[in-house]
């Protein structure tokens, strides 16, 4: 019964949390980790030409590939960073956050036949 108690008491500490720089910057990485899930999630069908509609060529799949990857690592690397318990900058999540964006724009536009420049910021090749 003691230890319920105490855990209630420390619940307004947890949600405090979320409320400091770092909570902030961490779920702004959660969030964007689920959000390049949700977007890479059909990539292996569309790679190996199951989606109906969707041809992409042997350079826009490296493209593809090389962009998802370059999110994908810095998404990790962020989340090993937070489970070491160590603080993460708001530049390194806005480069995540800025290269996610670039990501989801070149995905969108190599699934309709097209190479945008989001490619190229990414270390694709336009």
């Amino acid at each position: 019964m003691k230890k319920a108690l105490l855990a209630l008491g420390l619940l307004p500490l947890l949600a405090a949390c979320a409320d400091t720089a770092q909570g902030k910057l961490r779920q702004a990485v959660f969030d964007t980790d689920s959000a390049y899930h949700v977007l890479a999630n059909p990539m292996p069908d569309v790679m190996a030409g199951k989606v109906p509609g969707v041809a992409l060529t042997d350079t826009q799949k490296t493209i593809a590939k090389r962009a998802s990857q370059i999110v994908f690592n810095e998404i990790q690397f962020l989340e090993t960073s937070i489970e070491a318990g160590n603080s993460i900058t708001e530049t390194a999540v806005s480069a995540l956050q800025i290269d996610f964006a670039s990501f989801e724009t070149c995905w969108a536009g190599l699934k309709t036949g097209i190479t945008p420049d989001a490619c190229a910021a990414l270390g694709g090749s336009k």
